[in-house]
């Protein structure tokens, strides 16, 4: 017996109602956050920003702090490994490079959450909860990245040079990000990201190149 057809315009359980609220209410931090920082997001700015009363957002998230670390877990979500187009480990050492620079900004430090998850960074130094709970989820996506960026190059072995590799690459990726707070987004500035990008590719196929020649150093390693 087929089910009874789902009345259109049903209405949305309780539940339903409350996400679809923390949903708008994180959205509107992440708004607000790029446009004033994270010392100017207060309680009463995000809930102006989504159309509700204060009240309303503390009986959601409670504090600004419990907000902000919704607002991260929403950000490196989005961000994450998993969304990454990583590229075959069959493809040709400079072609998986480059694909894989370009994939990595597309996916984590090109899009203006990542802005909005550094102002939150740097404006929670001094709220230790929040400083704290950043901490554990960047360490956390950054040992991930490292390992598929391992197994997405495996001429470089699985030594703690290939670990370093990964570090100094995505470190790269996260400077060039940050540099558009103070650059913006200029031709001059996209024209040198875009050479900056290319020597980044460059260096890990010349990485790769080398421990493929010295397997006994790379081992070592």
């Amino acid at each position: 017996m087929s089910p009874a057809p789902t009345r259109r315009g049903a209405r949305r359980s309780h539940a339903e109602r409350s996400q679809a609220m923390r949903d708008r209410l994180i959205a509107s931090a992440i708004d607000v956050v790029r446009s004033r920082s994270y010392q100017g997001t207060t309680v009463f700015e995000v809930a102006k920003a989504a159309g509700v009363t204060p009240g309303a957002l503390q009986h959601h998230f409670g504090s600004k702090a419990v907000l902000m670390m919704r607002v991260i877990h929403e950000i490196l979500r989005a961000s994450d490994a998993e969304g990454v187009r990583w590229p075959a480990p069959e493809l040709p050492l400079e072609e998986r490079a480059r694909r894989l620079i370009k994939a990595l900004w597309e996916r984590v430090y090109e899009p203006p959450r990542f802005l909005a998850a550094w102002s939150v960074y740097f404006g929670a130094n001094t709220d230790p909860q929040v400083r704290d709970y950043i901490a554990e989820q960047r360490a956390a996506m950054a040992a991930t990245l490292r390992q598929r960026f391992a197994t997405t190059f495996p001429e470089l072995g699985a030594g703690a040079g290939a670990g370093a590799l990964a570090d100094l690459v995505l470190s790269a990726l996260r400077g060039i990000g940050i540099a558009r707070l103070l650059d913006g987004d200029s031709s001059q500035a996209v024209a040198r990201n875009t050479a900056q990008m290319r020597a980044l590719a460059e260096l890990i196929a010349l990485r790769c190149r080398k421990a493929q020649r010295h397997p006994t150093r790379r081992k070592k390693a």
